[in-house]
């Protein structure tokens, strides 16, 4: 290979990785991710690797790949026959034969076929009132019928509760312990989540929306790790960050010490974008004082007054 061969290979690497992702919109910096990749309380829930490193292994030493994932969904342990089940972003990324489609980064996976009901609440302000309906572009008799579009449609390729999570694009299929997500982190239609139990998505949130709705939300949100994404748009990124376990202790509703147990397994903070590692904002490293910090963003109430949801 002669060198401007090379020099061409190289400015096409750099121009390829400073190219932001459409589904990344308005993203601050990267910080480092709160147990991302130790076993540290389990570690973080999307790491579907059958190992992990070592809890305290400095710099991930390659060395330390050792230690049993003890997350319920995960890759068999077979080294031999299911090699590519002891990787970690093969899950949901790879450099070749990707989904790219509306710009999503290098996808692994599928997007879901299953169709979704659309969050439906009385009070809810964006469906009732056509003055924020119209702007949000929340009106259910739009043609095609409303399903959740943009960085969600990421996010349920996995959690809509039928997906196989080791039928990958590239690398598959991988044999896994656990192969459909269920209970808690579901969003199967049988849930009836989508519809009564989880925030809107979907939506555009802007000044005209917040004006329409009342005075207790705010444009923009306060936090710049609150992001919408490049169409204006609220999705399941917004709040959450995949990458992160944004608590330190997996503080849940009602626990009474640190860990989640058996019957409360709403984390406060379940893979916040905003709180402990995600700079340049560490957060508090508290978890209800961060979870208070997303919701606040955009909800105009006082910290501290958030009451815990009813939904499971």
């Amino acid at each position: 290979m002669n060198i401007f061969s090379k020099i061409l290979i190289s400015a096409a690497v750099i121009t390829m990785l400073s190219i932001p992702f459409a589904y990344q919109a308005g993203a601050v910096a990267p910080g480092p991710k709160v147990s991302e990749l130790s076993s540290t309380n389990g570690g973080n829930k999307h790491n579907l690797s059958a190992k992990v490193w070592a809890f305290g292994t400095v710099n991930h030493d390659p060395s330390s790949f050792t230690a049993t994932n003890p997350n319920t969904y995960k890759a068999t342990g077979d080294t031999t026959g299911n090699p590519k089940g002891q990787q970690i972003c093969i899950f949901c990324h790879t450099p070749h034969n990707a989904n790219v489609e509306g710009g999503a980064p290098l996808w692994n996976r599928r997007f879901s076929t299953v169709t979704f009901s659309r969050y439906s609440s009385a009070t809810l302000q964006i469906r009732v009132n056509s003055a924020a309906r119209t702007p949000a572009k929340y009106d259910d008799t739009s043609t095609p019928a409303w399903q959740p579009d943009g960085s969600s449609k990421l996010c349920l390729s996995c959690h809509d509760g039928v997906a196989s999570l080791g039928d990958v694009l590239s690398g598959g299929p991988i044999a896994m312990t656990n192969d459909v997500i269920s209970g808690i982190a579901s969003f199967n239609p049988s849930t009836n989540k989508m519809k009564t139990g989880h925030h809107p998505i979907s939506f555009v949130y802007n000044s005209a929306v917040a004006t329409a709705i009342n005075k207790s939300y705010q444009w923009p949100p306060s936090l710049t790790e609150v992001k919408l994404d490049k169409n204006g748009k609220m999705q399941c990124t917004t709040c959450h960050d995949a990458h992160q376990n944004q608590t330190n202790d997996d503080q849940c509703y009602n626990d009474v010490g640190d860990a989640c147990d058996v019957s409360h397994t709403r984390k406060k903070a379940p893979f916040w974008v905003y709180g402990p590692g995600s700079l340049p904002v560490p957060g508090s490293g508290d978890a209800p004082t961060d979870r208070d910090a997303v919701c606040t963003a955009c909800h105009n109430v006082a910290p501290g007054t958030l009451t815990t949801p009813s939904w499971p």
